[in-house]
Order: C-alpha cells, then sequence, then structure tokens
C-alpha cells in the first residue's frame, strides 16, 4: 500500500501520527511525508530537521516531499491543488491512503491542509490525526487508536527531538498527557487517535485502514457504523402471564454492559440510538436507518414478521411448552438445543449471532443477537461491548461479507463455540 503523510508543517506528521507513519513504514507500506510550508525565517534548517526526524520512523530523504508554500498562509485553492498533483506525481506518489490534519483544528494552515489533501487525491482512505495545540476537542470523531508503547514513545521523543528549532515549543508533558486520554478511550496507556473517511472506490483500503487500529473495540464497530448512528432495538417487556418471559434480565444486563462501554469509549458522545420493539420508530428504523442492532428472541412478536429477512436461523419453541426455546435452521428443520445440567438450570446454552447487510437498506449493516435463553444474549452482547476477550469470533464477524453462525455458550465459564458458520449468499 502507497501512504502519503502530509503536514502543514515540518513537525506536525511527528507531533499527531509519528506512532502510526512508524508503524506502516516498519510493515514495509510504502510510505512518503508531504510538508506543506517552509519556515520564512529559517526553512532550510527546518528542511534538514524534517529529513532527520523522518529518518528516525524509518521514512528516506528522497521520500521527503516539501511542497515550500508560504508558513500562515496555505490555501486549498486550485492553484494549491495543482502544485500538490504535480510535485508528488514527479515524485511517483500515488497513494492508497493518506494522513492528514483533521478539519476539527483552530490553526488556520492546519485547516486548509486538510481541505487541500481531500481536493488533490482521489479513490483514497484518509486518516486524520490532530494536534493537542490546537485540536477543536468536540467535533474530532476518532475511530481509530494506534497505541503507543514505551518503545515507541521513545521513537516519537526521537522524532520529534530532531526539530530541535522548536524545542521551546515542544517541550513538557503536554503532547503525553493528551495520548493518555485517547489511550483511556482505547484501553491503552498511550494512543495516537485518528478520523478515517473513504472516498469512492476505496472500500478494500477502508478496511485495510481499520486494521491499523490496535484498538479492538473501535476496530470492530467502525467497520459496522461508517461513523453514523448505531441503532439498537430490542424486545418489550411482554405482559404478566405471557408464555414466553422475554427479555429477561440477563439480556438487559448484556445490554446495559454494551451501553457503558460506548460511553466510555466513543468520542465525542455514544453513537447508541435505542428502541424497544413496540416504540413508532422501531420499525423504521430497521427498514431505513444506517447501523443496526437487534437484540431479538423466542417472543419479540414485533420482528416475527421480518424474520424470513434476517436469517433463514431463528429461536423458537414447541407447543405446549415443555422445555427450553431452541435455535431452529427453517431450512432443513435442524435444531441446537441448550443442554440442562445435572444439578437443575443450563450447563450450556445456544444463540445466533449475525453480521450481513440490512436487506432493507443494502449499504448499511445489520448485527443481530438473539439467544435461546437470556444468557446467551447476554454473553453475546458481552462479547460486542469487548470483542478482545474472543479474537477468533471478532475476526470472524469483522466481515464486508455476510456471515452469520449458531453458537453455543458454556454456563460456568462464559465461553462461546461456533456450532455452524454461513457466509456469502446466505439470504440471497
Amino acid at each position: 500500500m502507497q501512504v502519503l503523510a502530509i503536514g502543514s508543517h515540518p513537525d506536525d506528521v511527528e507531533i499527531g501520527a509519528a506512532g502510526l507513519v512508524a508503524k506502516l513504514a516498519s510493515q514495509g507500506h510504502d510510505v512518503y511525508i508531504l510538508v506543506l510550508t517552509d519556515d520564512g525565517v529559517d526553512g532550510s534548517r527546518r528542511r534538514e530537521e524534517a529529513q532527520r526526524s523522518g529518518k528516525e520512523l524509518g521514512i528516506q530523504m528522497e521520500r521527503l516531499v516539501f511542497a515550500a508554500f508560504r508558513d500562515g498562509f496555505l490555501r486549498a485553492d486550485r492553484d494549491a491543488v495543482t502544485h500538490v498533483r504535480h510535485i508528488t506525481a514527479a515524485a511517483g506518489i500515488s497513494p492508497d491512503l493518506v494522513i492528514v490534519h483533521s478539519r476539527s483544528d483552530s490553526h488556520n494552515d492546519h485547516a486548509e491542509a486538510h481541505t487541500l489533501a481531500r481536493a488533490a487525491f482521489r479513490g483514497c482512505v484518509f486518516l486524520y490525526y490532530s494536534i493537542y495545540l490546537s485540536n477543536e476537542d468536540t467535533s474530532f470523531k476518532p475511530s481509530v487508536f494506534v497505541e503507543i508503547t514505551p518503545d515507541m514513545a521513545a521513537l516519537k521523543e526521537r522524532a520529534l527531538t530532531a526539530h530541535r528549532s522548536q524545542a521551546a515549543r515542544l517541550s513538557g508533558h503536554a503532547l503525553t498527557a493528551y495520548e493518555r486520554r485517547w489511550g483511556a478511550l482505547a484501553g491503552m496507556d498511550r494512543a495516537e487517535a485518528l478520523e478515517i473517511m473513504a472516498q469512492n472506490n476505496s472500500r478494500s483500503v477502508h478496511s485495510r485502514a481499520l486494521s491499523f487500529s490496535d484498538s479492538p473495540f473501535h476496530r470492530f464497530w467502525s467497520s459496522i457504523t461508517g461513523g453514523s448512528a448505531i441503532s439498537l432495538l430490542y424486545a418489550v417487556q411482554p405482559p404478566s402471564g405471557a408464555v414466553i418471559d422475554w427479555p429477561t434480565p440477563d439480556e438487559a444486563a448484556g445490554r446495559d454492559e454494551l451501553r457503558r462501554s460506548f460511553a466510555a469509549s466513543w468520542h465525542p458522545r455514544s453513537p447508541l440510538v435505542e428502541y424497544a420493539s413496540d416504540h413508532p420508530q422501531a420499525t423504521y428504523a430497521l427498514r431505513h436507518g444506517h447501523a443496526i442492532l437487534l437484540s431479538s428472541g423466542v417472543g419479540d412478536d414485533a420482528f416475527h414478521g421480518y424474520r424470513g429477512h434476517l436469517s433463514p436461523w431463528s429461536v423458537a419453541f414447541d407447543v405446549p411448552r415443555t422445555e427450553h426455546p431452541f435455535v431452529l435452521d427453517e431450512r432443513t428443520g435442524r435444531h441446537w438445543h441448550p443442554a440442562a445440567a445435572d444439578t437443575g438450570g443450563l450447563r450450556s446454552d445456544v444463540g445466533i449471532l449475525s453480521n450481513r447487510r440490512n436487506p432493507f437498506s443494502p449499504a448499511h449493516r445489520l448485527l443481530r443477537v438473539a439467544g435461546a435463553t437470556g444468557f446467551a444474549s447476554r454473553v453475546a452482547l458481552s462479547f460486542l461491548a469487548n470483542p478482545r476477550v474472543n479474537p477468533l469470533l471478532q475476526r470472524i464477524l469483522s466481515t464486508d461479507d455476510d456471515v452469520s453462525l449458531v453458537f453455543e455458550v458454556d454456563t460456568s465459564t462464559s465461553c462461546i463455540r461456533v456450532l455452524s458458520l454461513e457466509k456469502r449468499g446466505l439470504y440471497e
């Protein structure tokens, strides 16, 4: 993959994305750095510092390009776009991934660099980094987090120290504190946080760019949301005396865990919008919403009419009811049943997890969780709240294809085991 990291000034890339740039270079990607402006007082010295800093990140001198715009007067106009296209083409640069300033930045050069990069390069994925000195926090919406390990922190420090003319401005612990704040969102000590945006015809690169994130939670959910809200649809509590006791406190506890995880980890606010199945907006959201998470079960009559569109697998029960509900393959009649423990209760439960294109809105994703009992639903929702607990399940569900699986969960360990798995073509 060819990568172009762009900074308005010679040290911007190092401040906002040194960890990511060094990571990509070490993985063998074709990485270039473009510095847009020159210091009007000491431009040659700043270029030499940029070259020394780039070397620390694994970027050789010939892969640094200088656009030589005037510092403080950068403009994303036609002439600037033409110039950037010309000098990058002359250097053999046609990037798949562009790393550049976020729009959420109060520095005029940084904001113009963002617009200039988007105008100059097409068919790319963009990762937008922030600068701790000028970030506009309430509008910055990161979903890619690159861990700054102790070794990476030392490398980043060396790269920044190479900019000796900026020592007074870059000294102190403000950058470390800033990265620790982002790290806290992603379960890390320190992290660089970046926004992601994909232009047309760049879906495969988008998936690869998400893979650079070191946060399993953000890596998984960013592939689902596409930056939009998530409609969480769940079953309404049945009336007293109903034949089916769904949802159960277990399922509700799983939703609570997912809600807390988003509240603690998503910036600037949780993307979850929740509707009970009897809410007038629930059916509209299912048919017209963006990302959908459907937490359904055997008694969820509100979504029963859509069951054939969601999966050939459903949660069913016998009439008269003599045992726990079970997962049913409506094509073959095959059953998967919860297993009873010798001492009473359940030894294991079963359920359904799927990630697929929404059949009513194919540009968006629909996740479905359905347990034979509330225990399986709770464990599945807990996994979605913390995907790092099951890397295999995360890999299975992190896909642009349609994937659906039946799983079994041990009630003593909450460990999930896949019983049946089907991919693309399942719902056609």
